[in-house]
């Protein structure tokens, strides 16, 4: 299948020069671009879009979420976090697999609206969510979140599963599916389980997802019960690596965050859901950057965030940056872009996030003809400060369209907000 996009008024490359190219083409062919720059014809494209009055960009990459959590999106907001834990770990124990599977396709969903195209997600009845990616088209990172508390036989339980479900489903639907291990944080892990999982990953070749450094309890309990920070703690065992996605890392250290940087590890900021949850206002992006590091950004899952909004994130990752710093220089637009493309995709794994022949065929398309979108003096600055997800009418993975003009193509979207809602609502209802 062969899909080209003809005379797109903008082109966001994001490559190495971070070319912004006007009135050009792009062909993509057997998954991957072919051709950026003028097409003759149809090239015997299948699809052909029309980019005219349109931005195209690579597709956006989170690398945070948990997406069977969207069924309890707007429950029990605007409470203590530790309140708020208890009550949603109440409603949890009682998912069953349908459930998830209903609200995967739900966060898909609203994620291809949103213009994100690959996402890393860490949670329980894994095959759910790996069915709702494989049928929605997105590209996404999967790991079976594993948690043990000490418990020996617990340990040895959660690796299994780790490992079954890797073994399932890793490289599924046509490689779009790729698999990790994820130990879930420091505090709920024992030691051994740590260290068995990045095992694992070395073994399989594979990434890291954890939760580092979310609340000050955390951080609290880690020093009385570790005698370290978590990330201290997690480089003292030998943990920390170019693998690695570390999610929140919001109560880092100075000292931290060169740690994190010389491993390579790649923090994944979201700084929504720490704002809802008062968790933390934000990860100390400008020193990860300034020790040589780079960072990612995610949006964890609706119940905690509410959305799944990628270029929500953006503008809320720069715009803390500058408030708590007092510098509107800090963290511009640019270096947002690059953590929600090329770095993100980076982290998950992926050869995507440029527009250049050889990268996977993973792009979106924005309207320039709404008010929002209008005038256009800086279009790297319109992404992440003015674009919402109104703006994305067309969305591209692995070269095939999951949305055009608007119409998501992959799923029967108003049976699946149906069906998620009636599933949510007599989940609440049990408990």
């Amino acid at each position: 299948m062969g899909i080209l996009v003809k005379s797109a008024s903008l082109v966001l490359a994001q490559d190495s020069r971070r070319r912004i190219l006007r009135d050009v083409d792009v062909l993509a062919e057997g998954g991957r671009i072919s051709a950026v720059g003028q097409v003759k014809g149809k090239a015997g494209a299948e699809f052909v879009i029309d980019g005219r009055g349109k931005l195209l960009l690579p597709g956006l990459s989170n690398t945070h979420t948990h997406l069977g959590m969207t069924l309890l999106r707007g429950y029990c907001d605007d409470k203590k976090f530790h309140e708020w834990w208890g009550r949603v770990r109440l409603i949890e124990a009682k998912l069953k697999p349908h459930h998830v599977y209903w609200g995967s396709l739900l966060g898909c969903l609203e994620m291809i609206r949103g213009g994100t195209t690959s996402f890393a997600d860490s949670y329980f009845h894994m095959g759910e969510v790996a069915k709702a990616v494989q049928e929605s088209g997105l590209r996404a990172n999967l790991a079976y979140a594993m948690i043990d508390f000490g418990d020996e036989k617990k340990r040895k339980s959660e690796l299994a599963e780790g490992e079954r479900f890797f073994g399932e489903w890793n490289g599924k639907a046509g490689g779009r599916i790729a698999c990790s291990f994820a130990p879930h944080a420091p505090y709920s892990c024992s030691k051994e389980l740590l260290l068995s999982a990045a095992a694992a990953a070395k073994r399989r070749k594979a990434r890291l997802q954890i939760h580092v450094s979310e609340t000050r309890k955390e951080v609290f309990e880690a020093k009385k019960k570790l005698g370290k920070r978590p990330v201290e703690y997690l480089d003292s065992i030998g943990f920390l690596g170019k693998n690695v996605i570390a999610a929140h890392c919001v109560w880092v250290t100075k000292s931290e965050a060169s740690m994190l940087a010389k491993r390579g590890a790649f923090p994944s900021h979201c700084p929504v859901s720490n704002l809802k949850l008062a968790s933390g206002e934000s990860a100390p992006i400008t020193e990860i950057l300034n020790a040589g590091g780079r960072f990612t950004l995610g949006t964890d899952g609706a119940a905690s965030n509410n959305s799944l909004s990628m270029l929500e994130t953006m503008k809320f990752s720069a715009l803390i940056e500058k408030g708590s710093r007092w510098d509107a220089s800090a963290l511009g637009a640019q270096k947002v872009l690059d953590a929600a493309t090329r770095t993100g995709s980076e982290a998950l794994g992926f050869g995507a996030g440029s527009i250049e022949e050889g990268r996977l065929a993973d792009f979106i398309l924005l309207g320039l003809k709404s008010p929002n979108m209008a005038p256009m003096h800086n279009p790297v600055s319109h992404i992440v400060y003015s674009a919402n997800p109104s703006n994305v009418l067309d969305v591209v993975v692995n070269g095939k369209p999951l949305m055009l003009d608007g119409k998501i193509l992959s799923v029967d979207e108003e049976k699946a907000i149906e069906k998620a809602e009636k599933e949510a609502f007599a989940l609440v209802e049990k408990c």
